[in-house]
């Protein structure tokens, strides 16, 4: 979703509280973008499938296979591999 700056800046008089709410929404993005680092870095491949497939098995059916392995960090041919043998 995109939104002008005007239509951003417009949401501070619309909804109340909104200042606390943004806040919020980026310490969650913060959050959720050191879990993946630190995934990446500490769990083997197929760990980390393992772990992305049981938190967003609905996805699997909706998204392009290589977009999922890309952001897990793993080649076509690994991703395809592992989910061959998890019998994902």
């Amino acid at each position: 979703m995109v939104l002008s700056k005007s239509a951003y800046d417009a949401l501070g008089d619309k909804i109340e509280n909104w200042t606390t709410l943004e806040k919020l929404f980026i310490v969650g993005c913060f959050a959720h973008l050191e879990n993946r680092v630190n995934n990446h870095l500490s769990l083997t491949a197929e760990q980390r499938l393992d772990l992305y497939f049981e938190s967003n098995k609905t996805l699997f059916n909706h998204v392009p296979l290589h977009y999922i392995a890309s952001m897990l960090g793993l080649t076509r041919e690994t991703f395809s591999r592992i989910r061959k043998k998890r019998g994902l």
